[in-house]
């Protein structure tokens, strides 16, 4: 094929650069442009505007709020240092985080327990929460759990508390036998500086198993046969199921012996008395939950004592009258007593249980102490920092209102002293 002039269309020469015909040129014309460059102090300029922009997002990164999330235990560090939060409803372990708290539920109207929140240093274990206090700028709780329920549990705002003052807060739960079997104790602490940390504990409530045995339905007149239905439910029942017994209105003259388990005695009345004891009863195990007694007489000769507890045990609307000691605590146990007389007795109530113990509750309210040797002798308590309260206790010709030997905190400030 012979070349032709793109222009003219003439015959063109091999190899021609130009047309002899119109004289126009067959090579393309190429636009060469200067080639761009910035000059090392753009460059310079550039690169440090980088490193800046760099720093500002590293330093936003490291020092922006932040949120934590843990269960019963959490590490917290700034600047000064780093604290062990945790939380426990122990008021004697400060080191020992709870994640669950497995309680239960059996024929109490309700249930209360406190929930703690500690502080440590991390670097010695010391008390840290006054250091602490000072950086917090809020702190809330809150209660997870199911929507609707016909009983719910509830939570006490968080605050100092006079009866563990080894905690920075702490926050008053309250339950049922028919609350949420499972939910959520939240804390929320929001920090001066921003962070926010979300701490929570478990709560597992079982409803046990409630057994009720009464006068009305079998002979329990005699000693021996409340203890044989003690002795026998002892073997047969759970530890944690709730044994009540409903005592007639008749006088028990020789000792009764509680073993194996708790139980809960009820008294009765009628036009010729209540139930008595005039021999008094004994506790021989330590445990975990709460034997009480409610609306009994004990009714000494100068001698013996009316209740000696190795175990956790409560006396309501009871009275002790003549004894040589009314209501003992020895061993590992705590023992309360609320709305009862404690008349001519050489000890009232009688404090000698030094190992240590979270208690059960503060309150030893509303009792009259009349005409004996020592109302109160508190002479080991197993828990030091743990405050006594007497409010509307009448103390009346006494020869001691209260002998405490051990120190230990009370708050007499509104008992009545005549």
């Amino acid at each position: 094929m012979k070349n032709q002039c793109p222009h003219c269309g003439a015959p063109l020469p091999e190899e021609a650069s130009f047309c002899p015909h119109c004289a126009r040129s067959l090579n393309r014309r190429v636009n060469i442009r200067r080639p761009f460059s910035l000059s090392s102090k753009v460059l310079r300029l550039a690169a440090l505007l980088i490193l800046i922009a760099a720093v500002c997002a590293a330093g936003y990164f490291l020092t922006r709020p932040k949120t934590y999330d843990a269960m019963g235990e959490f590490t917290y560090s700034d600047s000064d240092g780093s604290y062990q939060l945790l939380l426990s409803y122990d008021s004697t372990d400060r080191y020992t985080p709870i994640s669950i708290f497995e309680a239960s539920a059996s024929a109490e109207e309700s249930y209360r327990f406190p929930c703690w929140l500690y502080v440590n240093s991390w670097n010695t274990g010391e008390d840290a929460g006054e250091m602490f206090r000072k950086k917090i700028k809020d702190v809330q709780v809150r209660v997870e759990q199911p929507e609707g329920g016909v009983s719910p549990v509830l939570c006490s705002e968080p605050q100092p508390m006079d009866f563990n003052t080894g905690a920075v807060l702490g926050s008053l739960i309250d339950f049922t036998r028919e609350s949420p079997s499972s939910s959520r104790i939240l804390w929320t602490i929001t920090m001066k500086n921003g962070d926010v940390i979300h701490l929570g504990m478990d709560l597992s409530i079982t409803a046990t198993q409630i057994y009720n045995y009464s006068f009305e339905d079998m002979d329990l007149t005699t000693v021996q046969a409340v203890q044989d239905l003690i002795d026998r439910t002892a073997e047969e029942t759970d530890y944690r199921d709730a044994v009540n017994i409903y005592l007639p209105p008749v006088t028990y003259t020789e000792p009764l012996i509680l073993r194996g388990r708790t139980f809960n005695l009820f008294g009765s009345q009628s036009e010729a008395g209540r139930t008595t004891f005039t021999a008094g009863i004994q506790m021989k195990d330590d445990s975990y939950e709460i034997s009480y007694f409610t609306g009994i007489d004990f009714v000494g000769d100068g001698t013996g004592v009316a209740i000696s507890s190795a175990g956790k045990a409560w006396t309501k609307e009871c009275s002790f009258v003549n004894w040589k000691t009314a209501f003992l605590a020895y061993g590992d146990t705590w023992i309360n007593a609320t709305d009862c007389v404690f008349e001519d007795n050489e000890i009232g109530i009688h404090y000698n249980s030094s190992t240590v113990v979270g208690p059960s509750d503060t309150h030893f309210t509303g009792n009259t102490f009349t005409g004996n040797g020592t109302a109160v002798l508190l002479e080991a308590v197993p828990a030091e920092d743990v405050t006594l309260d007497f409010s509307q206790c009448v103390f009346e010709d006494n020869g001691t209102d209260l002998d405490n030997l051990c120190g230990q905190p009370v708050d007499l400030s509104e008992a009545v002293f005549h």
